[in-house]
C-alpha cells in the first residue's frame, strides 16, 4: 500500500463520523478502496490496531520528555533553595543595619553623657573637702527628681530647679547610680549626684 492509497483511505475513514449521509457514502467508499487495494476486513483491522496501539511517543520523544522534566524538578528545587538564601541574607542584612543603629544610638548617647552630666560630676577629693564642711549642692539640671529612696522607682518627693541649692549630708551608690542624699522640706531625699553641683 503506497502512501498515496493510505491517504485516500484515511480520508475516507475520517468520513466515517460525519453526518448519517456523508457517513454512509463514505462507508461504502471505504469498502471499494479496499477492494480496489486488496485489502480484506482483517486486514483493515490490523491496520486500525496498529494505530491505536502506536499512539504512545516514540522513545525518543518520551526520554526528551522525561529529561525535560527532571530538569524543571532540578530548577524548581534550586529555585526554591535560592529563595530560602535570599531570604537569610535579607534577615542578616536587616539584623546588621538594626546593630549598627543600636551601636550608633549607644555612641551618642554616651557621648551626650559624658558632655552634659560625665565631664561635670565632682572628683573624690573634692567630695571629700565638701562632705567635711558641710556641703552645699547647686542644682546644674534643668529639674532634679528627689525621690523617698536612692531609686528611680521610689515616690517622688519634689522636682528641684536649676539653679536652686541644697545640703548633702551624704553620697551613696545604688545599682551603679551615685545619689545625694538631702533635706526637702523637712524630709530627708535622694536625688542623683550628677544633676547637682557640689560646692
Amino acid at each position: 500500500m503506497t502512501d498515496d492509497e493510505a491517504e485516500r483511505l484515511a480520508s475516507r475513514v475520517a468520513l466515517l463520523a460525519s453526518d448519517s449521509g456523508e457517513a454512509e457514502a463514505a462507508g461504502r467508499a471505504v469498502g471499494q478502496l479496499a477492494v480496489r487495494m486488496g485489502l480484506t476486513g482483517g486486514d483493515l483491522r490490523a491496520i486500525f490496531m496498529r494505530g491505536v496501539a502506536g499512539g504512545s511517543a516514540p522513545p525518543a520523544l518520551e526520554d526528551a520528555y522525561k529529561a525535560m522534566r527532571r530538569d524543571r524538578d532540578r530548577l524548581l528545587i534550586e529555585g526554591a533553595k535560592l529563595r530560602q538564601q535570599l531570604t537569610k541574607a535579607r534577615a542578616t542584612a536587616q539584623l546588621g543595619r538594626l546593630l549598627a543603629i543600636l551601636g550608633l544610638v549607644a555612641a551618642i548617647a554616651g557621648g551626650a553623657y559624658a558632655w552634659v552630666g560625665g565631664s561635670q560630676q565632682p572628683s573624690a577629693a573634692s567630695i571629700a573637702r565638701t562632705l567635711a564642711a558641710g556641703v552645699v549642692g547647686l542644682v546644674q539640671a534643668d529639674a532634679a527628681l528627689v525621690y523617698a529612696r536612692p531609686d528611680r522607682g521610689a515616690e517622688l518627693l519634689a522636682a528641684l530647679h536649676k539653679g536652686e541649692r541644697v545640703v548633702v549630708r551624704r553620697l551613696i551608690w545604688n545599682r551603679l547610680v551615685q545619689w545625694a542624699e538631702i533635706e526637702v522640706g523637712g524630709q530627708t531625699g535622694y536625688v542623683q549626684a550628677a544633676a547637682l553641683h557640689l560646692m
